[in-house]
């Protein structure tokens, strides 16, 4: 069944008719993956951006965290001097008043050295741990951001010059041949 204006038009305005929807139709192809690609580039600029921004939170927060156990281990280091100190005080005031002297004074007030010595090397190896973790986890933190950044890659002028072209060259070769077709049929 044929619909009246249809039957009306001829071939070669049928053609155009035809011609002119696949022309829009490119177009609105042609701008759609133009958007496409826009879109995914401004994904891959908000994506690039967020992970350094969690990068440079967490390496700020690990650097925090080495600067409160740096401060904790002075704090520590301190405590122990004026308790090796006061022990000492203590131990010189004691053998004083007993009326002791010589070796053993010395080797209980070496011994007190000695002991805030090893505890101060115990301090310090923690927070040089502490520091060799930290410079680990943020080598992992570094290592994260790279593979979330990796993860979206931009669009390329080829890519999207491509996806835009695209519609306009099968409109062009549809024209064409269209074209074709219906000059054989007026011959």
């Amino acid at each position: 069944m044929c619909v009246p204006a249809l039957a009306a038009l001829s071939a070669t305005q049928l053609a155009t008719a035809s011609l002119a929807i696949q022309g829009v139709s490119a177009l609105g192809q042609a701008a759609a993956a133009s958007d496409v690609a826009n879109k995914k580039n401004q994904a891959y600029i908000e994506n690039t951006r967020s992970a350094k921004d969690a990068y440079f939170l967490k390496t700020k927060q690990s650097n925090l965290r080495v600067r409160q156990e740096q401060q904790r281990t002075t704090q520590q280091k301190m405590d122990a001097e004026l308790k090796a100190r006061k022990a000492s005080a203590t131990a010189i005031a004691a053998a004083a008043g007993a009326g002791v002297q010589g070796a053993n004074v010395e080797q209980l007030l070496n011994d007190f050295e000695r002991s805030e010595g090893i505890y101060n090397d115990r301090t310090d190896q923690r927070l040089e741990d502490i520091q060799q973790q930290t410079a680990m986890n943020q080598l992992g933190y570094q290592s994260e951001s790279i593979s979330r950044i990796n993860s979206m890659q931009p669009v390329g002028f080829a890519e999207t010059l491509f996806a835009v072209a695209e519609p306009f060259a099968d409109f062009g070769v549809s024209y064409f041949d269209t074209k074709a077709r219906y000059a054989s049929l007026e011959e």
